[in-house]
């Protein structure tokens, strides 16, 4: 059989989606890219205002949600060239992008992986004519179907997107005698055939070899009706059966598809290609193996673990020479790393920026900082689900746990207003993922801030990155001294360094706030009590 692949008598275009993320969250394209992208070489803003043009391979941007990045290579005759299309984008827009993930799963967006085949030249389908050749087409598209992430397709459906009945025929380019060029738009796919070369090339091929069936042989085609759904009705069930995996059906039809396309006059042309659209179990572990994201299937950066501690702990000097090579200022205005203006917290948190944008370092969590109180000489932090990941062992009476709660609670308030849900879903596995887990406030100690004792900080961040959970769950019955009762100075040091209270036996009770000072010993006691549930904290 011929090797050379033989060029179709129509081209074939798409503009597939697919989703920024970092520290595990979307980015809006748009920003993003305006951002990361203006200005640089070999990127030319389109005049749609729609992303940038990349000569010779097509263009990049977002689609009318803004927050959804898009890719538009270069339509062509044949789908490897429409795949090197792809691939010169993703090398050049890589270059200023590494520190995103680059995801072919919805993540709650609408997300799909749009097909474009073109019309023949001065042909005006009817609605009746359109309907055919686009159930035909979709009928055959049962193979990609069943290898699509089944958590994802869920989702799209539900937000009424990628029906097999989704299509849109429009006016899309121009012939060079200034034709207007209408194309099919196949909407059911979803993103995920956009994760890797072979698998994009392959998808493409397959749809093409179908779709030139369809055009040239009309006739011998009427023969395969037999698997050609009648109805949207009957679409939307040819669909429902590919997500409930209902085996027998399925594999029916499936066998049909097999038996009908090796017989189709572009086959032997792309037998390859087809075959492996054949085997979804083979392209659910490859999609699963790329972990559903762009820059490890298209192999657009070197796979590399986390950094070093030593890299991460690196000299000022050696960061800022890595700095002077890349736009440290404008990577760093899309990380999510917040801070308050407790002294000097902003200079841990641009430290930490840098050594994320010195060395791509894809932070798995999202920091916010900010600055204990004098007298705690350690780094506490918690997530979101209130659990201690450092320095819990610096609690020791009940009062120390319920004033850092309640310290971390005000903290979590602040930073975290907008956010608006707790859970999400793990699209790879289909379980709920609970997010608090990887939202963690971290409490920088005065002594620290004051002495500029970055390393320390970065340390604590390499162990965080590194580790899910530093210590067993806190255990109040076991570990807590009840010293709600008990006289200042025997109250827990915590306590007394929030709520700025020093007391010493027999003696005066000083409170800083408002310099009271109560010459009776049981007097100070009662009044404390009194004040503990309105206290509030710096």
């Amino acid at each position: 059989m011929p090797k050379v692949k033989k060029e179709f008598n129509f081209k074939i275009g798409a503009d597939p989606e697919f989703i920024l993320t970092m520290q595990g969250r979307k980015v809006d394209a748009s920003q993003t890219m305006k951002l990361m992208l203006n200005k640089k070489k070999g990127f030319v803003p389109d005049k749609d205002g729609m992303g940038f043009d990349v000569d010779p391979w097509g263009n990049i941007g977002w689609d009318g949600a803004s927050s959804t990045a898009e890719i538009r290579p270069k339509a062509a005759n044949t789908p490897q060239e429409v795949t090197n299309n792809l691939g010169g984008i993703f090398n050049e827009f890589i270059k200023h992008i590494q520190i995103c993930d680059m995801s072919t799963l919805s993540e709650f967006s609408s997300v799909g992986g749009h097909i474009h085949l073109e019309i023949p030249k001065g042909e005006k389908w009817t609605k009746e004519k359109a309907n055919l050749i686009h159930r035909r087409l979709a009928s055959f598209y049962l193979p990609v179907l069943i290898s699509e992430n089944k958590t994802n397709l869920n989702l799209r459906l539900k937000q009424r997107y990628g029906s097999l009945n989704d299509k849109r025929i429009e006016p899309r380019f121009k012939y060079p005698d200034g034709t207007p060029g209408c194309t099919l738009e196949f909407r059911c796919p979803s993103a995920e055939w956009l994760t890797l070369p072979k698998l994009a090339n392959a998808t493409m091929a397959y749809m093409a070899v179908v779709y030139h069936e369809i055009l040239n042989h009309p006739k011998e085609f009427a023969k395969f009706n037999d698997i050609v759904y009648k109805s949207d009705k009957q679409g939307e069930a040819l669909q429902t059966l590919a997500i409930m995996e209902y085996d027998i059906l399925t594999n029916s039809i499936l066998s049909k598809v097999k038996k009908y396309i090796r017989t189709f006059e572009m086959y032997p042309f792309y037998k390859d290609e087809i075959e492996y659209i054949f085997n979804p179990k083979q392209i659910i572990k490859d999609k699963q193996k790329a972990n559903y994201n762009i820059a490890e299937g298209w192999k657009l950066i070197t796979a590399k673990n986390s950094p070093k501690r030593t890299e991460i702990l690196s000299p000022k000097k050696k960061v800022q020479e890595i700095a002077s090579k890349k736009d440290f200022d404008i990577i760093k205005k899309v990380m999510n790393i917040h801070y308050n203006d407790d002294t000097n917290v902003a200079l841990f948190a641009e430290s930490l920026k840098d050594r994320v944008a010195a060395f791509n370092w894809k932070l798995k969590n999202n920091y916010f900082l900010f600055g204990m109180r004098k007298g705690i000489e350690t780094i506490v932090s918690k997530n979101l689900k209130s659990e201690y990941l450092t320095g819990e062992e610096i609690i020791k009476t009940e009062l120390d746990k319920a004033h850092l709660d309640n310290l971390f609670e005000k903290m979590q308030t602040k930073f975290n207003a907008n956010m608006q849900r707790i859970t999400t879903l793990d699209f790879s596995t289909g379980k709920i993922k609970d997010i608090r887990e990887s939202v963690i406030v971290i409490g920088i100690p005065y002594t620290m801030r004051v002495k500029e004792d970055i390393k320390s900080f970065l340390s604590t961040i390499w162990e965080l990155e590194k580790k899910e959970k530093f210590l067993k769950k806190y255990k109040k019955e076991n570990i807590l001294i009840n010293d709600r009762d008990l006289p200042l100075e025997r109250k827990g040091e915590i306590y007394r360094i929030l709520t700025k209270q020093i007391a010493t036996p027999h003696q005066d009770v000083v409170f800083d706030e408002g310099s009271v000072s109560l010459r009776n010993h049981e007097s100070a006691i009662a009044n404390m009590i009194n004040e503990e549930l309105s206290q509030n904290y710096n």
